[in-house]
């Protein structure tokens, strides 16, 4: 990823604003929004170029081990996720308001055979959490409070979701079956 020559970020940032900026929020059950085609379609291809080999680590302790966890792309992170401009634009969105930059938990995904994760509201640290999917199956699920499945948010390459946390965002994944799903997650939490 960082081949990429940097006169691009700008095009490539340009793209997901306008896309973040013609998104429309839904309010049921809870506030989120699915957005198609998220990344300028260069970009796309070289996440699945550059996609990492190396440098990966385990989930968390206590978390599905079935999945794996890469921190490369500090370029794509500093000129995507935590910039400014993207920041601006996911916090402008409906029902939300920008206040300044927020930290960002990042991270590339890899999930494989056998990972799931049940119904479950993120950490109240988490304000905004943010998937790209990049390539796979197996979407995210919006629960009520029991696990009932509401909606689901299919996984189509190129396409993501963002949820606002709060204490009713019940979401969860069903098990993998294929031997890679991968995506790229941001989560912004306090302010910078």
């Amino acid at each position: 990823m960082n081949n990429l020559s940097t006169s691009k970020w700008k095009e490539f940032r340009d793209f997901t604003v306008e896309r973040l900026k013609n998104v429309t929020v839904n309010w049921k059950p809870y506030w989120h929004v699915y957005i198609q085609d998220t990344l300028h379609p260069e970009l796309f291809e070289c996440t699945k170029t550059f996609w990492p080999k190396e440098d990966w680590v385990p989930n968390n302790t206590g978390l599905n081990p079935n999945r794996k966890v890469n921190r490369a792309w500090k370029d794509y992170v500093k000129n995507m996720m935590v910039h400014t401009d993207i920041q601006q634009a996911v916090y402008n969105l409906e029902g939300l308001e920008y206040s300044g930059d927020k930290k960002c938990m990042d991270g590339l995904y890899e999930d494989t055979i056998g990972y799931a994760v049940g119904n479950h509201v993120d950490g109240h640290v988490i304000q905004m959490a943010w998937q790209i999917y990049v390539t796979g199956e197996t979407g995210t699920n919006i629960n009520d409070k029991n696990g009932n499945l509401i909606k689901e948010l299919p996984f189509k390459e190129n396409c993501s979701w963002i949820m606002r946390n709060d204490d009713s965002n019940f979401h969860s994944c069903d098990t993998v079956k294929v031997l890679s799903r991968r995506s790229i997650m941001a989560r912004f939490t306090t302010p910078a």
